[in-house]
This record gives structure tokens, C-alpha cells and sequence, in this order.
């Protein structure tokens, strides 16, 4: 397994301009969010490719602690529940096209889902991919936070 890089404490917006010639800006989270594994790891099945999103988005969540110090669970909350949001959105594709490793995971889940499920067309394989979603969230978000319960509140666990 790969390592992400220690989580940035100050909160930076990125600006850039996108394949398509327009100013797009980005909180750096999304270009800090722990991916690596994706982009390293052959994902041969769906068994693997769901095993490889369980362990990053678990890896996401402590960095984010390891950031936060523990000091503030309320924070702690809104990031967990930020970089859970930017997880989806590089999952299903719906986010802004910016380049960096999230535009290159997106690209590379829609080859894994497109040899998963056979299939080409691309309106079809993001359906799939929102049904994938909606099936398996609530099992990400447990995993994302399996190891903090103690540090967020009972509504901070509900996604």
C-alpha cells in the first residue's frame, strides 16, 4: 500500500485553468485527498477495488486527525465529512475538471467500472457507478470513521 502525504493545517484555494481554458479553483483538501492507492494498485476486481477505497478513505480520516490534533471534533467533522464529499464526487465524476491525481483517479475508475461491468457507454457507466455509490456509502463512511467515533458526535456519525 502507498502512503498520502501529512494534511496542509492552513486551508488554501487552488486556481488553475482547466483542459477547457476556464479559471477553476479548488480547495487544496481535494488535491491533498488520500488517492495514491488507487493510482498504484492493479485493482484486477470489484473485491479489490472496494477493499483498496475502504483502506483510503480510513487513511484520509487519520490524516485528518493527525491534523486536527484532536483538538476540535467539530472541525474534525466538517473535514471528514468534506474530503467523504470529494471521495463521491471523484467516484461518480460530477466534480470540476482540474487536473492532479483526482481527475487521474476519475479517469481511472471509469476504465475499472468499464472492464467490471463490460460496459462502454458512458451515461450507462455512470449510472452504475451512482448505484455503486448509494449501495456501498454508508459502508465507506463506517470505515471512514471507524477509528474516531470517540472523537465526533453521534450526528457527526450519521451520514
Amino acid at each position: 500500500l502507498f502512503a498520502c502525504g501529512i494534511k496542509r493545517k492552513s486551508i488554501k484555494w487552488i486556481c488553475r485553468e482547466n483542459s477547457e481554458k476556464i479559471t477553476v479553483c479548488v480547495p487544496d483538501r481535494k488535491i491533498q485527498l488520500c488517492v495514491a492507492n488507487f493510482l498504484n494498485s492493479r485493482l484486477e476486481t470489484m473485491e479489490k477495488f472496494k477493499e483498496i477505497f475502504l483502506i483510503s478513505v480510513n487513511t484520509e480520516a487519520k490524516l485528518l486527525y493527525n491534523k486536527n490534533e484532536g483538538k476540535d471534533p467539530s472541525i474534525f467533522c466538517n473535514e471528514l465529512r468534506n474530503s467523504f464529499s470529494d471521495f463521491r464526487s471523484s467516484f461518480i465524476g460530477d466534480d470540476m475538471d482540474f487536473g492532479g491525481n483526482t481527475d487521474r483517479v476519475k479517469g481511472y475508475i471509469n476504465k475499472k467500472f468499464s472492464d467490471y461491468y463490460k460496459e462502454k457507454n458512458v451515461e450507462k457507466l455512470n449510472n452504475i457507478k451512482k448505484e455503486w455509490w448509494e449501495k456501498n456509502k454508508a459502508n465507506l463512511w463506517n470505515h471512514m470513521i471507524v477509528n474516531h467515533k470517540g472523537n465526533i458526535s453521534k450526528e457527526c456519525a450519521i451520514i
